[in-house]
């Protein structure tokens, strides 16, 4: 049987067997669609994954970054906070620092717990993001632990402490407070200095620039830092032994006489004694640097050949000279031998200040009156002192000068031991006069002098190269003459020490005369030259070359006399050139002195200059040195 196309027509079936055929395809269509349905739900649930993923991971980084922004608020609020911690310091508002510390552990603590969270952690695994997360959470750790183990310990005790309580009391400080805070520095400075370790070594290489920033910041802050909470904790530790805790101690008061000047300052011109015991101070005897008499030629201490050979050994016969090397324990020694020689007794430490700085400390007392109907004031006092005194009384008379000298160190005196001095100017005036080097101080117990010669008040030259490039200019007046009022001078250093292996020092010093020759004319005898009289002034310049260089070459432009110029000597480890400086009034000189260094480790270079009367103005030109 076939259809109208020709084709066979299907065999007949019964009604089960068809039946059974439908059946059978209606299952393999469901089974069809079934298979075609099931990647297409694969591909939903993967999708619903992914999006999760992706949710949860936007969720996090959202979290994360809100946790960042947290810490960067509290880590620069604590950074800022720091920064008033040491102004704070610096004008002895004690109980100001116990109210920062609190609020500065509050800081640290929130940047601490937002570094610290589950979510923070595990981003810290993170590829690129993980390095920046780990950078932020360890600074937060080590400004955390600086507060907590450090400035909190100290603000515990120094928050007791005040004005008030540091000021004397008929002629006595109140040292427990100050026993208190010694005890308590130790501690503090061992934690802040293994913070400040770990802090240095946080890795901020390849983070993104506010980190990088951020983590250079702290590094730089820490570095700086330690060194002076290690300072201040040495000078705590013997500060109360200093006070007179454990005993009596006898100090030697040295004033310098800018107006005549040395490579430390000035002339050792007027002593005072000071006698210390359980915080009380007084003044004993006093003298002039006349009342000692100059030796025949015997020197009072075992003289340094190097020594004589560049200052000559009139330094160790003639107290007045003392303060002529840069090197302030060869003077205390020398002035510490001549007392006990002339005026008898031990003498436990000296210490020198000069008229700039005693100007400073009267901005703390405010003006003092003399019997002479003079103020002294923070305004007068190195115009009175170092020139308008000798101007009063003839040449017969000068010693009257002496007189002036001595009541106006009993006058201060006794204004720094009155409660009415203020506490914090008076803290922050002496800060100023250590940090100008116009206050030096020499212990004789070998322990004590030990940290103050590592101290800003030791007076001493770097014996070698390791925190700092040292060179230095020094003056000394050799017109015995008062004419260094009249003068002033600048220093220049140009290195190329950060770029080359064998660095080079060139170090220019300019001297001006200010006085005219009709001002010159008009001088008292005293105070112009007594070899001269005003036709011209003589100084003496001494530049040292950094440890580890040698004198290279020299050079010398002078309108005057010609300035002459010693062979290149040696002293305190490092090579000396030395020049003769002669001028007119009115006239300019420049000399110059190039070291060479061979090749070794050298640090950043610094121009360290006698503190004149009037400030040598100083300049280093490094290039390729950070700034």
């Amino acid at each position: 049987m076939t259809d109208n196309f020709g084709a066979s027509a299907p065999h007949p079936r019964t009604r089960a067997e068809h039946r059974a055929m439908q059946q059978a395809g209606e299952i393999d269509l469901a089974a069809a669609r079934h298979a075609q349905r099931k990647p297409q739900a694969t591909r939903k649930r993967a999708l619903w994954t992914v999006g999760g993923v992706l949710i949860v991971a936007l969720a996090a980084t959202g979290w994360v970054g809100y946790r960042a922004l947290s810490a960067k608020d509290s880590l620069e609020a604590a950074q800022s906070l720091i920064g008033t911690v040491k102004d704070q310091a610096a004008s002895a508002d004690f109980a100001g620092i116990a109210q920062t510390a609190a609020l500065l552990a509050t800081h640290t603590s929130d940047a601490v717990t937002a570094t610290h969270d589950p979510v923070w952690r595990v981003g810290e695994f993170v590829p690129i993001l993980g390095k920046n997360l780990t950078a932020v959470r360890e600074m937060s750790e080590v400004v955390d632990a600086i507060a907590n183990d450090t400035v909190t310990p100290l603000a515990a005790v120094a928050g007791g402490l005040g004005p008030e309580s540091l000021k004397p009391i008929d002629g006595r400080i109140n040292i427990d407070p100050i026993v208190q805070l010694s005890a308590a520095m130790d501690p503090a400075a061992a934690a802040f200095h293994e913070a400040a370790t770990r802090g240095m070594a946080i890795d901020v290489s390849g983070t993104i620039g506010p980190v990088s920033e951020a983590g250079a910041l702290l590094s730089g802050m820490l570095g700086s830092a330690d060194a002076l909470v290690g300072d201040a904790a040495s000078i705590l530790q013997i500060a109360p032994d200093l006070l007179g805790a454990n005993g009596p101690r006898t100090y030697v008061l040295v004033f310098q006489n800018l107006a005549e000047s040395t490579a430390l300052g000035g002339t050792a011109a007027a002593l005072t004694e000071l006698k210390v015991d359980d915080g009380a101070i007084e003044i004993g005897r006093q003298a002039s640097s006349g009342d000692f008499p100059w030796r025949d030629g015997s020197p009072v201490v075992a003289p340094d050949p190097n020594v004589e050979a560049i200052f000559e050994p009139l330094m160790y016969t003639r107290l007045n000279l003392s303060t002529s090397r840069p090197d302030f324990p060869t003077a205390a020694e020398i002035a510490q031998a001549f007392w006990q020689e002339h005026i008898g007794g031990d003498v436990d430490a000296v210490i020198s200040i000069d008229p700039v700085a005693l100007s400073h400390l009267l901005g703390a007392t405010g003006p003092i009156a003399m019997s002479t109907g003079d103020q002294l004031s923070k305004e007068n006092a190195v115009q009175l002192l170092l020139n308008e005194i000798y101007f009063r009384y003839p040449l017969e008379e000068i010693s009257r000068t002496d007189d002036f000298f001595e009541e106006a160190a009993k006058s201060v005196f006794n204004a720094l031991m009155s409660p009415a001095t203020d506490a914090p100017k008076l803290v922050s005036a002496l800060a100023q006069g250590i940090s100008e080097h116009r206050i030096l101080a020499w212990s004789s117990d070998p322990a004590q002098q030990e940290v103050l010669a590592n101290s800003p008040m030791s007076g001493i030259l770097p014996a070698n190269n390791d925190a700092a490039t040292t060179t230095g200019v020094f003056f000394r007046d050799m017109s015995a003459s008062k004419m260094d009022f009249y003068l002033k001078t600048a220093a220049k250093l140009n290195t190329d020490v950060c770029t080359s292996a064998t660095p080079t020092f060139t170090t220019t010093v300019d001297l001006a005369s200010t006085i005219t020759q009709e001002k010159a004319d008009a001088l008292p005898a005293y105070v112009a030259s007594g070899l001269w009289g005003s036709e011209h002034f003589r100084t003496q310049v001494f530049i040292y070359g950094p440890p580890g260089t040698t004198l290279a070459s020299t050079e010398i432009n002078s309108q005057g006399r010609l300035t002459t110029f010693d062979l290149g000597a040696e002293d305190l480890g490092r090579p000396v050139a030395s020049f003769m400086v002669w001028l007119a009034p009115g006239q300019t000189s420049q000399v110059t002195a190039t070291f060479v260094g061979g090749a070794g480790a050298y640090a950043t270079p610094e121009l360290r200059a006698t503190p004149m009367l009037h400030a040598t103005k100083l300049a280093v030109e490094a290039g390729g040195c950070a700034p």
